[in-house]
């Protein structure tokens, strides 16, 4: 073989093994699995005149879903004088990863008969009247995020047992809880906080909507799928449903 021949052959070697080196690095490189937050239908609606002495409250149980590609997770960290914790969201990656991301959450201690930490305003519910000006809102501002209802384990990476299930406690310095996917936080109709008050609200048709990461601070698989709604009759302390929205899905 000539020396020419000899060069280019080495020559063309080093390009098919630079090629293959590139490949092999590019296949190797970690794909974010981006949680995809929503919300279950809402159930279980009644009007309590009992909690609260001439208060009507109306109570629904709810459920934060997860039906993203990875867990949401979340970090309490870095203890201010208020006795907030900063919160960051910690993204899973194909490799195993974790790569942390600033929120605008923050957590709170709540000793409100759960003693535990609760990410603020995570979720909102709002109430508002067809057709008309009147607007309530929930009373529950606190949510400790755990697997707590399982929603469809069929979704590809969702665990068979739960794994995010407390959020810490009165000494805690950082606190990591979350949602996996296929899995959901439940807030039963009886939880404390977990009403709308509707005293005085005028008799009609009404919109309840619940939201997911009310705040828009964390990123996610998709961002249009947040939210479930329900249609009410309220007429003084009864509720009928008009209209029950389905779950969040994955768009």
């Amino acid at each position: 073989m000539s020396q020419v021949r000899r060069l280019l052959t080495a020559s063309t070697t080093l390009a098919v093994l630079a090629t293959t080196l590139s490949i092999t690095a590019a296949s190797a490189s970690p794909t974010l699995l981006m949680p995809d937050l929503g919300m279950a239908r809402f159930r279980q609606f009644s009007v309590d005149t009992t909690l609260i002495s001439g208060r009507s409250l109306l109570r629904f149980t709810t459920v934060l879903i997860n039906i993203g590609d990875g867990p949401l997770q979340t970090h309490g960290y870095n203890l201010q004088p208020n006795g907030d914790m900063s919160v960051e969201q910690q993204i899973q990656d194909s490799l195993g990863g974790w790569t942390s991301y600033p929120t605008e959450y923050h957590m709170y201690y709540a000793g409100d008969l759960h003693s535990h930490w609760h990410l603020r305003d995570f979720e909102s519910y709002v109430l508002q009247r067809n057709n008309g000006p009147d607007v309530r809102t929930g009373a529950k501002h606190g949510f400790c995020l755990q697997d707590s209802y399982t929603f469809n384990l069929s979704l590809p990476g969702a665990p068979s047992s739960a794994h995010y299930l407390n959020c810490g406690n009165s000494s805690s310095t950082e606190v990591t809880t979350g949602i996996s996917v296929g899995w959901g936080d439940k807030y039963a109709y009886k939880l404390r906080d977990q009403y709308i008050d509707i005293t005085d609200l005028p008799s009609g048709q009404y919109t309840l909507t619940g939201t997911a990461d009310a705040l828009n601070s964390i990123a996610e698989r998709c961002e249009l799928n947040n939210t479930t709604k329900a249609v009410l009759q309220i007429s003084g302390n009864s509720v009928t449903i008009v209209n029950q929205g389905g779950p969040s899905k994955r768009c």
